[in-house]
Parts: C-alpha cells; sequence; structure tokens
C-alpha cells in the first residue's frame, strides 16, 4: 500500500488539453511537455551558461490570444510532434507566420475544415525554405492526410504568405543560431540588428547572421568565441571575426543607435 502510494506521488500528471501523459525532460527543472499533443504547459529558465530556455516563443499560447489562434497552435504542436520537427526554427517559424498572417489564413473556410492539411502545407514550406528535404508524401502518410488536398494548400499558402526559399541573414540567423543558445532576447538582439543594418551592409547571408550574433555576444561581454559560432554556422572563424569587425566599424562610422 505504502509502494503504490510511493508511485502516485511520482507519476507525471495528465494534460489539460488531451489527457496524455506530460514529461519532464531535464527533470523537474525543464519544460514540461505533452507526449501526445507537444502542449508546453509551463516551462522555467534553467541556468546553464550560453543555452538558455525562456518562453518568450511564437508557438506558445498568450493570455490575449483568441480560440481559433489557439486551435492553430495545437494542431501545429500534435502535427511537429508527429513528424519530429524541431521546435526551433521550424515549428517556431511556422507559428511566427500564423501569427503574423492569421487574418488571411483564419479568413480561409477551407483551412478552418482542415486545419491539420493546412498546418501540414506550412510546415512542409518552411522546411523546402530552410532546404530540409522531407518527401510531402512521407509527412501525409506519417500524419494520415490526403496528399492531393495538402498540395492544393501548399500552394495556395505559399501564394497567401508570399513565403520564398531563399533564406535572408535572419533566416539563417533563426536556422543556425539555435544550435547556440534558445535565449529568445539574445536572437531577438541579433535580429534586429540585421533589420537596422539591412540598407547598410551587404554580404554572405550566413557570414552576416553569424556576425550579427557574435556582435550582440561581444556586446555583452559574453563568453561564446568566434570559433563556435563558426562552426554552428558552417563557416570559419576568421569569416567570422572579419564580418563581426565590419559590423562594428559601421555602426561607429556612423553612429547608428543599434539598442543590444
Amino acid at each position: 500500500m505504502a509502494n503504490q502510494r510511493l508511485k502516485s506521488l511520482h507519476k507525471p500528471p495528465n494534460c489539460p488539453q488531451c489527457n496524455g501523459t506530460l514529461v519532464f525532460p531535464d527533470g523537474l527543472n525543464g519544460e514540461i511537455v505533452c507526449t501526445t499533443c507537444g502542449l508546453v504547459k509551463s516551462r522555467t529558465t534553467i541556468s546553464q551558461g550560453f543555452t538558455e530556455w525562456t518562453p518568450k516563443w511564437h508557438y506558445n499560447w498568450d493570455e490575449e490570444d483568441s480560440d481559433t489562434m489557439r486551435e492553430w497552435l495545437t494542431t501545429l504542436r500534435t502535427i511537429s510532434c508527429r513528424l519530429n520537427v524541431p521546435n526551433f526554427p521550424y515549428r517556431e517559424e511556422a507559428a511566427r507566420i500564423i501569427r503574423l498572417r492569421n487574418t488571411v489564413l483564419f479568413r480561409s473556410q477551407r483551412f478552418g475544415k482542415n486545419k491539420a492539411e493546412a498546418v501540414a502545407a506550412l510546415i512542409h514550406l518552411i522546411l523546402k525554405k530552410y532546404n530540409e528535404i522531407r518527401p510531402l508524401k512521407e509527412i501525409c502518410n506519417t500524419l494520415s492526410l490526403d496528399e492531393r488536398l495538402v498540395t492544393k494548400y501548399e500552394w495556395t499558402i505559399r501564394k497567401m504568405t508570399n513565403l520564398q526559399r531563399t533564406l535572408s541573414p535572419r533566416d539563417y540567423l533563426r536556422k543556425y543560431g539555435s544550435e547556440l543558445t534558445l535565449d529568445s532576447e539574445l536572437l531577438q538582439k541579433a535580429d534586429q540588428l540585421l533589420v537596422n543594418l539591412r540598407r547598410e551592409i551587404s554580404g554572405n547571408p550566413i557570414s552576416l547572421a553569424a556576425a550579427a550574433l557574435y556582435f550582440v555576444c561581444q556586446s555583452r561581454k559574453m563568453n561564446v568565441s568566434k570559433d563556435k559560432i563558426g562552426q554552428a554556422f558552417h563557416i570559419s572563424n576568421r569569416t567570422v571575426y572579419s564580418n563581426e569587425r565590419k559590423i562594428s566599424r559601421l555602426i561607429s562610422a556612423k553612429g547608428l543607435r543599434v539598442g543590444i
């Protein structure tokens, strides 16, 4: 009897969304995730040096989110988990687009009746954008969806959202930056820096993304080497350094305020 009580104390609680089992990937200090629908019930900040969890992500619900927004984000969580798609940058990018283009996406009655197909189409578009090869047929078979309908929705969503395959420095920041940190504030600062400099500087988008992140880290006196950033972005440390110096000189010469 005592053993049964002990087991019940250590048994994970159920998900409030689907009643599935909640798991704690990092003990009781990390995010609490449902194994069935992918709902992130809560998360706390973990001090792990440069890698740090924070709750500020587009795919998390907000108190002001509408029921429709919550339905779309729930569908996104479920499909992402079933496809084993990483939260960052793919699921996060999908959630960002849903929030950014919600007035267009939510207006479509077809999408409203077939959210799973619409979200699957969006995820496939994002995977292609980041040059991640995932056959649409395999995605549809995994999710038991009509491939013809998903293909049709993919064409429609591409047109509605202007989702292009050409990657910008900001796209590469989202793609490779997560290999170094999940600190959303740090990534947002680097992203804003790229926005501020977009008309002032040109060059290889991967190099610029890496340099922007390195510049923010240097400005905040964070102990992150150019070697580590170069490894994450698959470029040389010399390239990271030379582009960071270019950004630094440009900011100094023009007296730009970047708000780091």
